[in-house]
C-alpha cells in the first residue's frame, strides 16, 4: 500500500512540475506565400499547431523536386519519372518510440521504381546519423509501399526542450543519388 501511495504521489509531483515550467515563446508561423518565395513548402499553413507533441520540418525545395503535399507526406520527385513520399519531424510519441526525430519514407500512388533495395540515409545536422528501425503501423500498407522509418533519440530536459534541440537542425535525406533537406520549424528567414 505504501508503494502505492508513493507511485501516486511521484506522480502527481513529476506533473505539476512540468506545468510550472515557463512555456518557451513560439515564432509565429512563416506565411505559406513568403515560405514558397524562398523556396521552402510546410506540411500545412498552421505546421505549428500540433506543437510540442508534433514538429513537423519544412522541405526546402532547392532542386525543384517538390510536387505536393500528400497527406502528412512530402511527395516529391524520385529520379526521372518517379516520385516518393518523406514525412520529417519530431514526435513525443509515435508508436514505440518517444522524444525521436522521424523519417517515414514511401513509395506513393504514382512511384514507378521500387526503393526497397536502394540505398537511403538519413542524418541530423546537429544529432547526426538516424537508425533504420522497425515500421509500426499497418503491416499490408508498410509493404506495398515499401516503407522505411528512420529514427533519432533524442533526451530531452522536460517537453519544451526540443527547442532547443531542434533549434538550427537540418535533415539530410539521400535516396540513391537523390539529396532531399528538411529545416527545422523554427527557422527565421529575413
Amino acid at each position: 500500500m505504501k508503494r502505492l501511495l508513493y507511485l501516486i504521489l511521484l506522480l502527481v509531483v513529476s506533473c505539476s512540475s512540468i506545468s510550472q515550467l515557463p512555456r518557451p515563446e513560439i515564432q509565429s508561423e512563416i506565411l505559406s506565400s513568403k515560405l514558397n518565395s524562398n523556396g521552402i513548402a510546410a506540411i500545412n499553413p498552421n505546421y505549428k499547431k500540433s506543437y510540442f507533441r508534433l514538429l513537423p520540418y519544412l522541405f526546402f525545395n532547392e532542386s525543384g523536386t517538390f510536387n505536393e503535399i500528400q497527406g502528412d507526406f512530402y511527395n516529391v520527385k524520385f529520379n526521372v519519372n518517379s516520385n516518393l513520399n518523406i514525412m520529417p519531424g519530431f514526435w513525443s510519441d509515435y508508436g514505440n518510440y518517444q522524444n525521436s526525430l522521424i523519417v517515414l519514407i514511401a513509395m506513393s500512388g504514382s512511384s514507378t521504381l521500387p526503393i526497397k533495395d536502394t540505398p537511403i540515409s538519413v542524418e541530423s545536422s546537429k544529432h547526426g546519423v538516424f537508425e533504420k528501425k522497425k515500421l509500426i503501423g499497418n503491416s499490408q500498407i508498410n509493404k506495398s509501399q515499401q516503407r522505411v522509418l528512420f529514427v533519432k533519440k533524442l533526451e530531452l530536459e522536460n517537453p519544451f526542450d526540443i527547442l532547443n534541440k531542434i533549434n538550427d537542425d537540418v535533415i539530410t535525406v539521400k535516396i540513391g543519388g537523390q539529396v532531399y533537406t528538411f529545416l527545422n520549424p523554427e527557422i527565421k528567414l529575413d
